[in-house]
């Protein structure tokens, strides 16, 4: 089965660089998985032809009797920028050591390597909608190995989300933590998305938390991308909003996420 899903690739990625590869591995004192990087190489980022990572432990995405696994939706571009962007944002759920982030599923779902003394990094998951980190597999091959394309719908029953009176109280209080937590149960509600598009726009545009930054920027991204008629109209506003914060996000690819999904409606 091919890696990469090309149809659904239509925008050409930005080839990775060398020079990024070898910053990121001195940053996190090891080396990338081969193969990994194969996969990087031969395309810097976008939709796999897997939806899924097949798991053994309970989590808050699927059940025993749909087939336990988590999603997949796309892996990320490897840039230098980018692997500090998304650091700030694994610390900022607590996830300590060696760690560099590689894929994520739905919002809520992030895929890292931890890197140790070992050969090769373990593959982990971070679930924010329960904060926990789960242990998936020993080495990359060994994740490549768990992808599937073929998953039964999920039903989840027992899953409780916040609502909206809820999560604007929690946003009400001082929590920054707390905070991100509810405006991820936000997106999932798909209730008020332009005002949710409004709040992480004023969050950004005001920075008061610099360490969430990225985190609020690629939550606007997801919000926009899964509504179209929103992403036109706040294209051009949210554009100059990203070019204003310079060095403090990854402009190149939070606009080139925004585009693509342009380029994919038209």
């Amino acid at each position: 089965m091919p890696f990469w899903d090309k149809e659904s690739q239509e925008e050409t990625m930005i080839s990775v660089k060398e020079t990024d590869i070898q910053r990121i591995e001195q940053a996190v004192n090891g080396s990338l998985p081969v193969r990994y990087l194969e996969q990087i190489r031969e395309q810097n980022g976008g939709a796999p032809e897997a939806m899924a990572v097949m798991v053994e432990f309970k989590n808050t995405w699927s059940d025993e009797e749909s087939g336990l696994h988590l999603p997949l939706r796309s892996m990320t571009s490897l840039t230098f920028e980018r692997y500090l962007d998304e650091l700030s944002v694994l610390r900022e759920w607590d996830v300590e050591g060696n760690v560099m982030m590689f894929a994520e599923g739905e919002g809520s779902y992030f895929w890292y390597f931890h890197f140790t003394e070992a050969a090769e990094p373990t593959v982990s998951c971070l679930d924010i909608s329960d904060e926990t980190t789960h242990f998936v597999a020993a080495t990359y091959d060994e994740w490549l190995t768990k992808l599937s394309t073929d998953v039964p719908e999920v039903v989840m029953p027992d899953v409780v989300f916040l609502t909206l009176p809820e999560i604007k109280d929690i946003l009400r209080g001082d929590d920054e933590n707390e905070k991100l937590l509810a405006y991820s149960h936000w997106m999932i509600l798909d209730e008020e998305q332009e005002e949710l598009i409004e709040a992480f726009m004023t969050l950004i545009e005001r920075n008061d938390q610099p360490d969430f930054l990225g985190s609020y920027a690629y939550y606007l991204m997801e919000v926009l991308t899964n509504n179209p008629e929103l992403l036109e109209q706040k294209r051009d506003d949210v554009t100059a909003l990203i070019l204003s914060k310079g060095d403090d996000l990854d402009a190149e690819d939070l606009l080139s996420w925004m585009d693509e999904e342009v380029d994919e409606e038209f």
